[in-house]
């Protein structure tokens, strides 16, 4: 992923915001409704760790947000610092090219899309509804089948895929 493509946004505690990079001018262009006239942010802001997905189905655009906090070294001054990135292919077409680039199975698929989301093992059995032995098990499974020995470069191979 090209880093110029990460839209950046600081807000202070009341929303304004303080900060944007260009590609955030992006954001704003394709979600009118996250910037008010005001210089406010309005739109959506997920809790700390949280990940949210957007969608802009009129310009076909799908897009990632993250939240964290940024200080300027003072500790009572905080600020919200919203991370957007674009997100390319849409779960069916990321579905359909795993499935033809890996002889996966459909409960390891559903694993591979959670772990591709962001989640974590133990997470993922939760969604599942199954055990982390099961998760450990479809683990070492997807491991042997991409050519890989842990979950990070599992992940970096199965994004390598996609692209």
């Amino acid at each position: 992923m090209d880093l110029r493509s990460l839209a950046i946004v600081i807000l202070d505690h009341e929303q304004r915001i303080l900060f944007s990079n260009s590609a955030a001018h992006g954001f704003f262009s394709v979600f009118p409704a996250l910037k008010t006239e005001e210089g406010k942010w309005c739109g959506p802001t997920p809790s700390e760790g949280e990940i949210l997905d957007l969608d802009a189905e009129a310009r076909g655009s799908r897009f990632r947000m993250a939240r964290t906090w940024v200080s300027n070294g003072r500790p009572d001054v905080g600020y919200a610092g919203i991370i957007l990135c674009p997100v390319g292919t849409s779960p069916e077409a990321r579905r359909s090219k795993l499935l033809s680039s890996f002889d996966f199975t459909p409960a390891e698929t559903k694993l591979v899309e959670l772990l591709l989301d962001g989640r974590r093992p133990q997470t993922a059995a939760v969604e599942l509804g199954i055990t982390i032995h099961t998760v450990r098990t479809y683990l070492k499974r997807l491991y042997r089948k991409v050519g890989v020995r842990s979950q990070t470069t599992l992940v970096c191979a199965l994004n390598r895929a996609l692209e």
